[in-house]
């Protein structure tokens, strides 16, 4: 190496520190070239269709697992009991967003659409418990105890009217073989109370 070439090396070293420090120079003084964000008072504007935090919206929700079967990581966790009216009821629902890694599957394959991603990405947290976010309030055993409460109430008054239903066919039986005119007369027997 010669001595050519090791003042070669010093004015390259000068030359591109200087253009460096041109740059950096215009950004410290061009208050529009602001780069730095005050970060806890101050945010980036979310762009849309950014994938934050997952939030299902219950009341829309029928409970058809699709979310459950599609997510690779199994973040989703739900359990369902068939109500009075045959839907699905959800017992509980909980997403792990310690162990979700925001893809967006589960959104896609939404049918009622009511699993979303939020602009949310600040939480953090000293124990996964706290990962762990739970939407519906209620203790899936107190669920399930109401949804059976309510199925057997339905299936009493389903029952109720069945045995009606047949005290009827029997008196119609019983009158005449028309049973129009026990319709017609089932009414004038037991009028209603009108208040």
């Amino acid at each position: 190496m010669g001595l050519k070439a090791y003042l070669n090396d010093i004015v390259e070293a000068v030359v591109t520190t200087a253009k460096g420090m041109r740059i950096t120079a215009r950004y410290g003084v061009d208050p529009k070239e602001e780069v730095t964000l005050q970060y806890p008072e101050e945010r980036w504007e979310i762009p849309e269709g950014y994938r934050g935090f997952l939030y299902n919206d219950i009341l829309k929700c029928t409970a058809c697992t699709m979310c459950v079967k599609t997510c690779p990581v199994d973040c989703i966790s739900l359990e369902s009991v068939r109500g009075a009216d045959k839907k699905m009821v959800l017992a509980f629902y909980d997403i792990n967003i310690g162990r979700c890694m925001y893809c967006g599957l589960c959104v896609e394959v939404c049918p009622p659409k009511s699993l979303k991603h939020t602009s949310g990405y600040e939480l953090a947290s000293t124990d996964r418990g706290e990962l762990i976010l739970h939407f519906i309030a209620e203790d899936a055993a107190e669920v399930k105890a109401r949804v059976a409460r309510q199925v057997a109430e339905a299936a009493a008054k389903a029952a109720e009217a069945a045995k009606v239903a047949d005290l009827s066919a029997e008196a119609a039986k019983a009158g005449g073989d028309d049973p129009k005119a026990a319709k017609a007369e089932a009414p004038k027997a037991a009028p209603e109370k009108k208040s």
